[in-house]
């Protein structure tokens, strides 16, 4: 199971390297983008932003979701589990990924992306301590080492600039909001709920949550005519301008539908590897990105750092992955 689980884990790495590529350097999201941080309002329209997309990618998420569900005859576990007492217990994971992660995200990719972009990435660590702490999950010393590694990594490829502490303090706080997400997920997996199942449900609250929190910032900003201009300004960016406006739709429903099967690759990866190396897995996104932008038609050149940290996060993950066979050699070392 360990094998499949790490290929699995993998995969989610990477489909949702694709998935980052295709919505954030193929399209351009922020065409009409508001926003600022010398005010109240502003900062409003940085969130409002970062719902609207959030929101629409949810949407196709849950599409996608839906039809793997119908496809792998789940709908009526869906259906049952979606409105139980089982189900509920998913809406802190729907809470800590949305408004407790994004949110600050937001706020801090706006000051410093790098700073933003490093800290968040600590998950796997907040993951790993929480998956200790409520389910007992001793990881091998090879496999702690290769996660200490991969975030290292990581963090490397980010050229991090000096900012406030607030700033830093904000960026914790998605790792943490992301980090504890999977332990509820991994609870309802744990309980025998089909890990397809619980990430849909996970999701559909998120929606409904988001929305929520859209429609109070909306109306204490006053921009009511905002979410129609931004949702028009979404465009092609520059390398692929010349194609029609037309696909733009269907360009960013496939990312999300990419986005929704990486999603459901991490929760079964969750389900056959834990919480813990699933997440280390997941992050290999980094290690996705730049190798995919350096082929046709992006063909971006690779800066040092992220070389450098690409090959940090590949020796970190190796180790994650190969860290149950050194634990067994050892062991019958021992024996």
């Amino acid at each position: 199971m360990s094998k499949k689980g790490n290929l699995i884990g993998l995969l989610s790495g990477l489909t949702w390297a694709l998935y980052t590529v295709i919505l954030y350097t193929v399209l351009n999201l922020y065409g009409n983008a508001k926003g600022d941080l010398v005010s109240a309002k502003g900062i409003l329209l940085i969130l409002i932003t970062t719902l609207l997309i959030s929101i629409v990618d949810l949407f196709f998420n849950v599409v996608f979701e839906l039809i793997v569900l119908s496809k792998k005859n789940l709908m009526n576990e869906f259906k049952s589990v979606f409105f139980s007492k089982k189900g509920f217990g998913i809406i802190p994971a729907a809470i800590l990924a949305g408004p407790f992660g994004l949110i600050p995200y937001a706020i801090a990719s706006a000051i410093s992306a790098p700073i933003a972009g490093a800290l968040s990435s600590l998950y796997p660590v907040v993951g790993a301590i929480a998956s200790f702490l409520v389910f007992k999950e001793r990881l091998p010393k090879a496999k702690i080492i290769g996660g200490i590694i991969a975030v290292i990594g990581v963090i490397t490829t980010y050229q991090i600039q000096y900012a406030s502490i607030i700033v830093y303090l904000l960026a914790l706080i998605p790792a943490f909001g992301w980090g504890l997400e999977a332990i509820f997920g991994y609870m309802l997996i744990k309980d025998d709920v089909n890990p397809i199942v619980t990430i849909t449900i996970r999701h559909l609250y998120s929606i409904f949550i988001l929305l929520t929190c859209l429609i109070v910032f909306v109306f204490a900003s006053g921009e009511f005519s905002y979410v129609w201009e931004f949702y028009r300004g979404i465009n092609f960016s520059d390398t692929f301008a010349f194609i029609q406006r037309s696909l733009i739709w269907p360009v960013f429903i496939l990312g999300s539908f990419i986005g929704g099967a990486s999603y459901i690759l991490w929760y079964v990866s969750i389900k056959y590897i834990s919480v813990a190396p699933a997440m280390i897995l997941n992050i290999t996104y980094v290690l996705w990105i730049p190798i995919i932008q350096m082929l046709p038609p992006f063909s971006q050149k690779i800066s040092l750092n992220v070389l450098i940290g690409c090959i940090i996060v590949f020796c970190g993950t190796s180790l994650v992955i190969i860290g149950d066979k050194l634990t067994e050699k050892k062991s019958i070392k021992t024996n």
